[in-house]
């Protein structure tokens, strides 16, 4: 993959990556921080035991940061019930379809900055509340590593890699427009 099919990709699943971002909100409250916490917990926790499965192409010397932990602690800090689990609608044994998850996933370490912001201006930190939030946005070298990986890997195939992508934010946001969000 090179640049312009980067920019593709991206401009591809613009339109779903707008409608998460709506649905998480600016969190300008303590409320607003915790349906956050309660909405996003599920969705990491799919997409961390989904990544966990995955067989890793061969020469791939990158994995995705898991934060589902961090986060369980985050909601509990938060007084944020358990959640469900839910069920990923896609498949990544695919390497392209699999860079397309992780573009979203590890994407996310991105707005994870400006989120702890916002954390820290509602007195959360490493210590309380936003735990994962810091480790996604500590780490700077990440996703210049990732966007190594994803434009050097062979045979790439841009159309999986954006279904992928797609369906990954659509899990997103079916867990931040789920009202019941309580374990069963």
């Amino acid at each position: 993959m090179r640049g312009n099919e980067r920019v593709e990709l991206r401009s591809r699943t613009r339109e779903a990556h707008q409608r998460v971002d709506a649905a998480v909100g600016t969190l300008s409250t303590l409320e607003d921080y915790r349906r956050y916490v309660a909405h996003v917990l599920p969705f990491r926790v799919t997409m961390d035991e989904a990544l966990r499965n995955v067989s890793w192409p061969e020469g791939w010397n990158w994995q995705p940061s898991a934060v589902a932990e961090l986060l369980a602690q985050d909601a509990r800090d938060l007084g944020v019930p358990p959640v469900r689990h839910e069920q990923p609608d896609f498949d990544l044994s695919d390497p392209s379809a699999l860079l397309g998850a992780l573009y979203v996933v590890e994407g996310s370490s991105l707005g994870a900055r400006v989120l702890r912001q916002r954390a820290l201006k509602l007195g959360l930190d490493e210590t309380f509340g936003a735990r994962h939030l810091v480790s996604m946005a500590s780490d700077t070298t990440r996703w210049p590593s990732f966007l190594s990986l994803l434009e050097g890997t062979p045979n790439y195939d841009l159309g999986r890699s954006v279904v992928a992508a797609n369906a990954v934010f659509a899990l997103a946001l079916s867990c931040f427009e789920s009202t019941s969000l309580a374990a069963s």
